[in-house]
């Protein structure tokens, strides 16, 4: 057996490997020597004395077809990588049929013959509404804040996208904004980010790209907006619009008021940091951005914007789980009061406690 393996090997070595090895060796040497005058320090001291000698003449070939080389290089690279991505080379890509039948996790709602709610079961704590159950506050506040010429691009914005470019790449302003529109937003609530070692950004951003225009040619703009703000991430498992206005302010999602939309909307720049209950103050001045933000996009009177900053930020804190309900998972729930720290500010807060004993 090991002295037919070794003539296999044998075989491969010298039939095989051999002259294909001794192939690329003379195609390498014979390419090398045709271009080793390039790579001396004459040939390009005679090129640039060439170029010299006709400047007077404005002969700026020898440059252009350096130039024309390396953007042509440059092009073919970004058309692989782009067809590498789009491909799913690089990851797997969601087809159009996989698009069109989008869903969320949600929780399961258990109610008697009469109505009464028995209990809520979920992993994640969502419940999905129509996008004419949304408040239209919750809506322009979204728009104004997070992607102004929503309704102009086809998921892609490019003055955005040149603005990252320039501000922040270029100039290093890290204060420019981002280029994401809300259909790249939600294309990374559907499809979270993957780690690709140094090539993480790119991919990731030209893959949402991808997405977000498959989702434009699949749904309107307002079914975009529903999955967006039933999708997007509320803090912990709290997600979507609905969830959040009965959690902050014991409400439905058709009912919020303006300043309540955008204590919300004000959230998803940074969840933990702006979260009201956390942080009453920081999320008071990320509402009156939100405001601002509205006015300056014509969704708000001014005078409407500048009075609805000056008033405190109430919550109607209830925090419900699976023990909440008719039939609970377990013994008794009570909601928590203020958090540590903040019982100075209860006049700030209106806070309702919601508490519920079985047994």
């Amino acid at each position: 057996m090991r002295r037919t393996l070794t003539k296999i090997l044998k075989f491969i070595f010298t039939r095989i490997m051999a002259p294909f090895v001794r192939l690329v060796h003379g195609e390498l040497s014979a390419f090398y020597k045709s271009q080793k005058p390039k790579f001396s320090k004459v040939y390009w001291q005679q090129k640039w004395a060439e170029w010299q000698a006709n400047r007077s003449r404005s002969d700026y070939r020898f440059l252009f077809r350096i130039f024309y080389k390396l953007a042509l290089f440059g092009v073919l690279l970004l058309v692989l990588f782009y067809f590498a991505i789009y491909s799913g080379f690089l990851g797997g890509m969601p087809s159009a049929k996989e698009l069109k039948s989008v869903h969320n996790n949600t929780a399961s709602e258990v109610y008697a013959a009469g109505g009464e709610l028995l209990g809520r079961y979920y992993i994640q704590d969502r419940t999905n509404v129509k996008y004419e159950h949304i408040s239209p506050a919750a809506v322009q506040a979204l728009v104004a804040t997070e992607d102004a010429r929503f309704y102009e691009h086809s998921g892609i914005d490019a003055r955005s996208l040149a603005r990252v470019f320039i501000k922040s790449l270029l100039l290093q302003n890290e204060s420019s904004g981002g280029g994401s529109t809300l259909s790249q937003q939600l294309a990374k609530n559907l499809y979270p980010r993957k780690d690709y070692w140094l090539w993480d950004m790119p991919v990731n951003k030209l893959r949402e790209m991808i997405i977000a225009r498959k989702l434009e040619g699949i749904y309107s703009k307002e079914q975009i907006l529903e999955l967006y703000l039933n999708t997007v991430p509320m803090g912990g498992n709290l997600y979507g619009i609905e969830r959040a206005s009965r959690r902050f302010f014991n409400t439905s999602a058709d009912s919020l008021k303006t300043e309540e939309a955008a204590v919300l909307i004000g959230m998803l720049k940074a969840t933990t940091t702006y979260n009201p209950r956390l942080n009453l103050e920081k999320s008071k001045m990320r509402r009156n951005v939100v405001l601002s933000q509205m006015a300056k996009y014509n969704f708000l009177p001014e005078a409407k914007a500048d009075s609805l900053k000056q008033l405190p930020l109430k919550l109607k804190y209830t925090y419900t789980t699976h023990n909440d309900g008719l039939a609970p998972t377990s013994e008794n729930i009570c909601a928590r009061n203020l958090w540590p720290g903040q019982q100075n500010k209860r006049s700030q807060v209106e806070t309702t406690i919601t508490c519920t004993k079985t047994g």
